[in-house]
């Protein structure tokens, strides 16, 4: 099978979940035979290799735009309008775009049904449930860029969304909960697919330890935080529950590990400050390529996320056999069985998240609990994710060709 990707990224420029799912399920489609051509966007300041993975890559040249990190329509435009024209000469099966990226199908789709072309789209969380999370954000931190964040992502969902899913083959999400809002926008049940992203479950078991002295002079215990640092993802929030888990922890210390955008930063550096807390908490910044050891350096992994799927970061520490502490993502409770494996917090709640903190620190049967994490998530590897996504590529290429 010929498969192409609309990606803004692979994992090789960036550690983020998109680009993660794409990067693990293409390449495990090339070990099985398959060509895998994904078209991304060139990036300033980024090496832009022609291959990754055994993925062929097409570029898309960077271009101006009012929002340089993630420039949504100009780059689904660009994309559809160079595939098509590769199209006239070349075969494809199908094309799957991930997310936000397949804005400018409808302008195409007669094009790619000409020509025989399956598309498969994952939304792996819809626009208004990034809405209400920047709602929530916007309550913990006011910023006019939130508000037109949140006024602009509102346009795309009305104008742009239920009309590319509604147009789409097949429809592939990772959690209930997201079904149920794409359900609620109109997008017919019998067209969803239900894929959780997957591990690399050996990976995360053989890793060594990074040679970096999180603690700097301290005792710990450490916590740890991995994904990209911004409100959305609950930041706040858990350097917030800081200040009480060091009145149990004294010499807690908390590591950030990831990159951040729209200069939150400097704001995260201004919030620890303010509560007193430069000398535990360490700002890694964005990490360069395998982030996977950086789980070996905590004796928890928070996640302190307003609104996403069922984050990588889940499987991953799992998989490390790391403690986890996760907020009661709508999409989440329902995925952990049994529920005591992972320590639950409340949504954008300090001090539920502390508490949860302290709970996973002093867990007496931590072993045997890790011992069933890492059970549960070895359903979940990369090769096991593939073939559920080529299942629904055959799938939505019969459909096309009843269609023809």
């Amino acid at each position: 099978m010929r498969i192409c990707f609309i990606v803004s990224d692979l994992s090789n420029t960036r550690i983020g979940g998109i680009s993660r799912v794409a990067t693990e399920i293409g390449s495990n489609f090339v070990k099985q035979g398959h060509e895998v051509i994904a078209y991304v966007l060139c990036r300033k300041g980024h090496d832009c290799p022609p291959c990754h993975r055994g993925i062929k890559i097409r570029y898309i040249e960077a271009f101006s735009t009012l929002n340089p990190d993630y420039p949504i329509v100009g780059f689904s435009r660009r994309v559809f309008r160079k595939f098509c024209l590769d199209a006239q000469n070349e075969h494809f099966d199908l094309l799957q775009s991930f997310n936000l990226n397949a804005i400018a199908y409808p302008t195409h789709r007669q094009y790619l049904k000409k020509h025989g072309i399956a598309f498969v789209v994952s939304s792996f969380e819809t626009i208004l449930m990034d809405v209400k999370a920047k709602a929530t954000e916007f309550r913990s931190l006011r910023s006019l860029k939130t508000i037109l964040q949140i006024i602009y992502e509102t346009y795309l969902a009305l104008v742009h969304e239920r009309r590319y899913l509604r147009m789409a083959d097949l429809v592939v999400t990772e959690d209930e909960n997201t079904q149920v809002a794409l359900q609620k926008m109109g997008i017919y049940k019998e067209k969803i697919r239900l894929i959780p992203s997957g591990v690399d479950v050996e990976r995360a078991e053989r890793v060594a330890i990074p040679k970096l002295d999180i603690k700097i002079g301290s005792a710990g215990p450490v916590i740890g935080y991995i994904g990209r640092v911004d409100p959305r993802k609950g930041v706040q929030y858990l350097i917030a529950a800081m200040k009480m888990v060091r009145v149990k922890y004294p010499e807690a210390i908390l590591f950030l590990a990831g990159g951040s955008r729209h200069g939150y930063d400097v704001t995260t550096r201004e919030l620890i400050k303010k509560l007193g807390l430069t000398d535990c908490v360490r700002l890694l910044g964005y990490i360069k390529g395998d982030i996977m050891p950086y789980y070996k350096l905590a004796d928890v992994i928070a996640i302190p996320s307003l609104s996403e799927g069922i984050p990588l970061t889940l499987g991953e520490a799992m998989a490390a056999q790391v403690p986890v502490v996760i907020t009661r993502l709508p999409g989440v409770v329902p995925f952990i069985r049994p529920s005591d494996l992972v320590f639950w917090s409340d949504i954008a709640d300090p001090r539920s998240l502390s508490e949860a903190i302290i709970a996973a620190l002093n867990d007496s049967e931590k072993k045997d609990r890790l011992s069933r994490a890492l059970q549960f998530i070895q359903g979940y590897t990369w090769r096991a994710v593939a073939e559920r996504y080529l299942e629904v590529y055959h799938e939505a290429v019969k459909i096309q060709a009843t269609l023809a």
